[in-house]
Protein backbone atom coordinates (compact mmCIF):
# COMPACT_ATOMS: atom_id res chain seq x y z
CA UNK A 1 0.00 0.00 0.00
CA UNK A 2 2.79 2.44 0.91
CA UNK A 3 4.58 1.84 -2.39
CA UNK A 4 1.35 2.36 -4.33
CA UNK A 5 0.60 5.59 -2.49
CA UNK A 6 4.12 6.90 -2.98
CA UNK A 7 3.51 6.71 -6.72
CA UNK A 8 0.87 9.41 -6.27
CA UNK A 9 2.60 11.28 -3.42
CA UNK A 10 -0.07 10.26 -0.91
CA UNK A 11 1.08 9.52 2.64
CA UNK A 12 -0.79 7.73 5.42
CA UNK A 13 -0.09 7.25 9.12
CA UNK A 14 0.15 3.83 10.72
CA UNK A 15 -3.36 4.35 12.08
CA UNK A 16 -4.73 5.11 8.62
CA UNK A 17 -2.99 2.07 7.15
CA UNK A 18 -4.53 -0.04 9.91
CA UNK A 19 -7.97 1.36 9.05
CA UNK A 20 -7.53 0.31 5.42
CA UNK A 21 -6.42 -3.16 6.48
CA UNK A 22 -9.52 -3.51 8.67
CA UNK A 23 -11.65 -2.20 5.81
CA UNK A 24 -10.27 -4.85 3.46
CA UNK A 25 -10.74 -7.69 5.96
CA UNK A 26 -14.33 -6.67 6.73
CA UNK A 27 -15.19 -6.11 3.06
CA UNK A 28 -14.03 -9.58 2.10
CA UNK A 29 -15.55 -11.31 5.12
CA UNK A 30 -18.97 -9.70 4.54
CA UNK A 31 -18.94 -9.65 0.73
CA UNK A 32 -20.94 -12.82 0.16
CA UNK A 33 -23.64 -11.68 2.59
CA UNK A 34 -24.06 -8.22 1.06
CA UNK A 35 -22.85 -8.71 -2.55
CA UNK A 36 -20.57 -5.68 -2.30
CA UNK A 37 -17.87 -6.18 -4.93
CA UNK A 38 -16.61 -8.57 -7.59
CA UNK A 39 -13.06 -7.49 -6.72
CA UNK A 40 -11.69 -9.39 -3.72
CA UNK A 41 -7.96 -9.99 -4.39
CA UNK A 42 -6.03 -7.81 -1.93
CA UNK A 43 -3.84 -5.98 -4.45
CA UNK A 44 -6.87 -5.32 -6.66
CA UNK A 45 -8.95 -3.95 -3.80
CA UNK A 46 -6.13 -1.66 -2.71
CA UNK A 47 -5.58 -0.31 -6.23
CA UNK A 48 -9.03 -0.38 -7.84
CA UNK A 49 -11.02 0.62 -4.75
CA UNK A 50 -8.84 2.29 -2.11
CA UNK A 51 -6.23 4.12 -4.18
CA UNK A 52 -8.74 4.92 -6.91
CA UNK A 53 -11.06 6.55 -4.37
CA UNK A 54 -8.27 8.73 -2.99
CA UNK A 55 -7.29 10.21 -6.37
CA UNK A 56 -9.61 13.13 -5.60
CA UNK A 57 -6.87 14.38 -3.25
CA UNK A 58 -4.70 15.11 -6.30
CA UNK A 59 -7.20 17.64 -7.67
CA UNK A 60 -7.09 21.36 -6.98
CA UNK A 61 -10.18 21.14 -4.75
CA UNK A 62 -10.07 21.71 -0.98
CA UNK A 63 -11.03 18.58 0.95
CA UNK A 64 -10.25 19.72 4.48
CA UNK A 65 -13.51 20.24 6.37
CA UNK A 66 -15.59 19.65 3.24
CA UNK A 67 -19.12 18.28 3.40
CA UNK A 68 -19.30 15.45 0.84
CA UNK A 69 -22.27 13.57 -0.62
CA UNK A 70 -21.59 10.12 -2.15
CA UNK A 71 -24.39 9.01 -4.47
CA UNK A 72 -24.74 5.23 -4.87
CA UNK A 73 -22.04 4.65 -2.29
CA UNK A 74 -22.27 0.83 -2.37
CA UNK A 75 -19.44 -0.54 -0.25
CA UNK A 76 -18.31 2.98 0.63
CA UNK A 77 -16.37 3.97 -2.47
CA UNK A 78 -15.15 6.61 -2.84
CA UNK A 79 -16.32 8.39 0.34
CA UNK A 80 -14.97 6.08 3.07
CA UNK A 81 -11.37 6.03 1.75
CA UNK A 82 -11.63 9.83 1.40
CA UNK A 83 -12.74 10.02 5.04
CA UNK A 84 -9.81 7.86 6.15
CA UNK A 85 -7.38 10.02 4.16
CA UNK A 86 -8.87 13.34 5.38
CA UNK A 87 -10.66 12.76 8.71
CA UNK A 88 -12.01 16.34 8.82
CA UNK A 89 -14.50 15.72 6.00
CA UNK A 90 -18.16 15.14 6.76
CA UNK A 91 -19.60 12.43 4.53
CA UNK A 92 -23.10 11.35 3.64
CA UNK A 93 -23.39 8.08 1.74
CA UNK A 94 -26.67 7.43 -0.06
CA UNK A 95 -27.64 4.04 -1.46
CA UNK A 96 -30.88 2.47 -2.64
CA UNK A 97 -30.12 -0.89 -0.96
CA UNK A 98 -30.61 -0.94 2.80
CA UNK A 99 -28.32 -3.94 3.31
CA UNK A 100 -25.40 -1.85 2.06
CA UNK A 101 -26.25 0.88 4.56
CA UNK A 102 -26.23 -1.77 7.31
CA UNK A 103 -22.76 -2.89 6.16
CA UNK A 104 -21.45 0.69 6.08
CA UNK A 105 -22.66 1.53 9.58
CA UNK A 106 -20.91 -1.57 10.91
CA UNK A 107 -17.77 -0.68 8.96
CA UNK A 108 -17.69 2.91 10.24
CA UNK A 109 -17.98 1.73 13.85
CA UNK A 110 -15.28 -0.90 13.28
CA UNK A 111 -12.62 1.31 11.71
CA UNK A 112 -13.48 4.42 13.70
CA UNK A 113 -14.25 7.01 11.05
CA UNK A 114 -15.92 10.19 12.26
CA UNK A 115 -18.50 12.64 10.86
CA UNK A 116 -20.48 10.16 8.77
CA UNK A 117 -24.09 9.46 7.88
CA UNK A 118 -25.25 6.58 5.70
CA UNK A 119 -28.82 6.77 4.45
CA UNK A 120 -31.10 4.44 2.53
CA UNK A 121 -33.13 5.91 -0.31
CA UNK A 122 -33.24 7.33 -3.81
CA UNK A 123 -31.41 10.43 -4.95
CA UNK A 124 -34.58 11.82 -6.55
CA UNK A 125 -36.30 11.86 -3.16
CA UNK A 126 -33.41 13.07 -1.00
CA UNK A 127 -32.54 15.76 -3.54
CA UNK A 128 -35.85 17.46 -2.71
CA UNK A 129 -35.29 17.22 1.06
CA UNK A 130 -34.28 20.56 2.62
CA UNK A 131 -31.87 18.80 4.96
CA UNK A 132 -29.79 17.61 2.01
CA UNK A 133 -30.63 19.90 -0.92
CA UNK A 134 -27.84 22.25 -1.99
CA UNK A 135 -25.90 21.79 1.26
CA UNK A 136 -22.73 19.98 0.07
CA UNK A 137 -19.40 21.47 -1.03
CA UNK A 138 -18.57 18.35 -3.00
CA UNK A 139 -20.50 15.41 -4.43
CA UNK A 140 -18.89 12.23 -5.70
CA UNK A 141 -20.14 9.18 -7.53
CA UNK A 142 -18.45 6.13 -8.92
CA UNK A 143 -19.82 3.66 -11.49
CA UNK A 144 -23.48 4.49 -10.91
CA UNK A 145 -25.08 5.69 -14.16
CA UNK A 146 -24.41 7.44 -17.45
CA UNK A 147 -23.54 11.10 -17.07
CA UNK A 148 -26.81 12.76 -18.13
CA UNK A 149 -28.70 10.71 -15.53
CA UNK A 150 -26.02 11.11 -12.90
CA UNK A 151 -26.05 14.89 -13.16
CA UNK A 152 -29.75 15.05 -12.32
CA UNK A 153 -29.26 12.67 -9.41
CA UNK A 154 -26.28 14.55 -8.00
CA UNK A 155 -26.41 18.29 -8.71
CA UNK A 156 -29.43 19.03 -6.47
CA UNK A 157 -27.20 18.17 -3.48
CA UNK A 158 -24.38 20.55 -4.43
CA UNK A 159 -24.17 24.15 -3.23
CA UNK A 160 -23.86 26.84 -5.89
CA UNK A 161 -20.11 27.16 -6.41
CA UNK A 162 -19.57 23.57 -5.29
CA UNK A 163 -18.19 20.65 -7.26
CA UNK A 164 -19.23 17.24 -8.50
CA UNK A 165 -16.45 14.72 -9.16
CA UNK A 166 -17.57 11.87 -11.42
CA UNK A 167 -15.29 8.82 -11.38
CA UNK A 168 -15.36 7.51 -14.93
CA UNK A 169 -13.34 5.13 -17.07
CA UNK A 170 -12.06 5.98 -20.54
CA UNK A 171 -14.04 7.18 -23.56
CA UNK A 172 -16.34 9.65 -21.81
CA UNK A 173 -16.68 11.96 -24.83
CA UNK A 174 -19.94 10.32 -25.94
CA UNK A 175 -21.43 10.71 -22.46
CA UNK A 176 -20.40 14.36 -22.36
CA UNK A 177 -21.99 15.04 -25.73
CA UNK A 178 -25.30 13.49 -24.66
CA UNK A 179 -25.20 15.41 -21.36
CA UNK A 180 -25.13 18.92 -22.91
CA UNK A 181 -28.80 19.61 -22.21
CA UNK A 182 -28.54 18.20 -18.68
CA UNK A 183 -25.61 20.52 -17.96
CA UNK A 184 -27.64 23.50 -19.18
CA UNK A 185 -30.79 22.58 -17.24
CA UNK A 186 -28.81 21.88 -14.07
CA UNK A 187 -26.72 25.08 -14.31
CA UNK A 188 -23.52 23.11 -14.31
CA UNK A 189 -20.28 23.45 -16.26
CA UNK A 190 -17.43 21.06 -16.97
CA UNK A 191 -14.23 22.37 -15.39
CA UNK A 192 -11.74 19.68 -16.33
CA UNK A 193 -11.14 15.99 -16.95
CA UNK A 194 -8.08 14.71 -15.09
CA UNK A 195 -6.67 11.39 -16.22
CA UNK A 196 -4.72 8.94 -14.08
CA UNK A 197 -3.03 5.66 -14.93
CA UNK A 198 -3.59 3.24 -12.07
CA UNK A 199 -0.60 1.06 -11.12
CA UNK A 200 -0.27 -2.69 -11.66
CA UNK A 201 -1.89 -2.32 -15.11
CA UNK A 202 -5.25 -1.59 -13.47
CA UNK A 203 -6.30 0.78 -16.25
CA UNK A 204 -7.07 4.46 -16.61
CA UNK A 205 -9.28 6.56 -14.36
CA UNK A 206 -10.81 9.85 -15.45
CA UNK A 207 -12.03 12.27 -12.81
CA UNK A 208 -14.55 14.61 -14.40
CA UNK A 209 -14.85 17.88 -12.48
CA UNK A 210 -18.12 19.80 -12.72
CA UNK A 211 -18.97 23.10 -11.04
CA UNK A 212 -22.47 24.23 -10.07
CA UNK A 213 -22.97 27.80 -11.22
CA UNK A 214 -26.32 28.69 -9.60
CA UNK A 215 -29.28 27.38 -7.60
CA UNK A 216 -31.54 24.91 -9.41
CA UNK A 217 -35.18 25.20 -10.27
CA UNK A 218 -37.31 23.36 -7.73
CA UNK A 219 -38.48 20.84 -10.36
CA UNK A 220 -35.05 19.14 -10.33
CA UNK A 221 -34.61 16.35 -9.54
CA UNK A 222 -37.80 15.03 -11.07
CA UNK A 223 -39.80 12.24 -9.46
CA UNK A 224 -38.15 8.87 -8.85
CA UNK A 225 -37.78 6.91 -12.06
CA UNK A 226 -38.42 9.87 -14.39
CA UNK A 227 -34.76 10.73 -15.13
CA UNK A 228 -34.09 7.19 -16.29
CA UNK A 229 -37.27 7.02 -18.41
CA UNK A 230 -36.86 10.49 -19.87
CA UNK A 231 -33.26 11.76 -19.54
CA UNK A 232 -32.63 15.48 -19.86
Amino acid sequence: MIDLLNTFDISLSEHQLSQFNQYFDFLVSENEKYNLTAITEKKDVYVKHFLDSMLISKLDIELKGAKIMDIGTGAGFPSVPISILEPSVKITGLDSLNKRIHFLNQLAALIGIQNYEFVHGRAEDFGQDKKYRETYNIAVSRAVAELRLLLEYVMPFVKPGGYFIAYKSVNNEVELESAKNALKCLKTSLVDVVKFDLPLEAGERNLMIFKKEAKLEKKYPRKAGTPKKNPL
